[in-house]
């Protein structure tokens, strides 16, 4: 049998090195990564004209909020022209094309109280230049699925995901980073910003499961969160962090770190990619301690390096 020609977009991020393992792991496709900037449509249309994908997965995007508020431009030229670049190209193939479409459970933005978990079916309320830009994204995602004869295109709202490999930016290798820092150290203190704020967490691997089901059962149209359906606040996950680590540590908060638009609660429903067989299997506090460990690990090299 032929294999399926799979080009990922965005390959050299930290998802795309859980997915492209992943993907080589079943063994049904020849794997590809995007070379060159979405942005451009010469690019584009010479890397589809050249590979002439069957699976697109379109993981590339700008997807740091504060950067994304401090560049909205650029954010949606990235996000949003990106995306369209793809989606009009692959029109113009002419020939059939999966895409799976990677957006964010951060379209959703604020909602009621009343309407938690968040489900597919709610109306986005984006709070952030990141947000409005994956939200318009889906929107040119859903209207080449409808149209177009040779595109089929499924959304993945994925939650918050954390694991090894995550840029320090990012909330949790944040955290770790710091308490670890402190810890060999003797500090006591580390930075934060609003810690009452809740998310719905999950491991890499179980986002990156979700996105293999998709591309295998994901109906063209359709969105679909992937997420644990659990919530803990971000006070709960630093706090569990200073656990792991065994060291007494007091929280100092850094205005700097608090955003003026945060939504304060979120986790999803994730019933309907529960019910094209996804389970997720990875344990919250199987996950910090992964991430936790890993990191002094590496701290503690780079300090024998010195």
């Amino acid at each position: 049998m032929k294999k399926k020609q799979t080009l990922v977009t965005g390959a050299s991020g930290f998802v795309g090195s859980y997915l492209l393992p992943a993907l080589e792991s079943q063994g049904d496709s020849q794997i590809y990564c995007f070379q060159g900037d979405i942005r451009d449509r010469n690019t584009v249309t010479n890397q589809f004209e050249k590979i002439k994908p069957d699976i697109l997965v379109h993981l590339a995007a700008q997807a740091f909020v504060p950067m994304a508020i401090d560049n909205p431009w650029e954010t949606e030229e990235i996000n949003v022209g990106g995306t369209l670049n793809l989606l009009e190209s692959l029109h113009r193939m002419q020939r059939p094309c999966k895409m799976l479409y990677i957006s964010s459970a951060d379209v959703y933005g604020k909602q009621n109280i009343s309407s938690l978990p968040l489900k597919e079916t709610l109306l986005p309320n984006p709070v952030n230049p990141y947000a409005g830009s994956k939200l318009a994204a889906e929107s040119y995602c859903r209207q080449y699925a409808q149209y177009s004869p040779f595109v089929s295109v499924v959304i993945a709202r994925p939650f918050n995901h954390i694991g090894i490999g995550q840029r320090k930016e990012f909330v949790i290798p944040n955290f770790c980073s710091q308490i670890i820092e402190a810890k060999h150290s003797g500090k006591t203190t580390i930075a934060v910003g609003d810690l009452e704020p809740t998310r719905d967490f999950s491991h890499v691997e179980d986002i990156v499961s979700g996105y293999l089901t998709l591309i295998e059962k994901g109906e063209s149209g359709e969105i679909y969160n992937i997420c644990s359906g659990e919530e803990r606040s971000i006070r709960y996950m630093v706090e569990e962090l200073v656990k792991i680590s065994g060291h007494k540590i007091k929280f100092e908060v850094d205005s700097g770190r608090v955003r003026a638009s945060e939504t304060s609660k979120v986790y999803g429903d994730n019933s309907k990619l529960k019910a094209l067989g996804w389970r997720n299997k990875h344990s919250l506090s199987e996950t910090l301690l992964q991430i936790y460990n890993y990191l002094e690990s590496e701290f503690l090299k780079s300090k024998q390096t010195d």
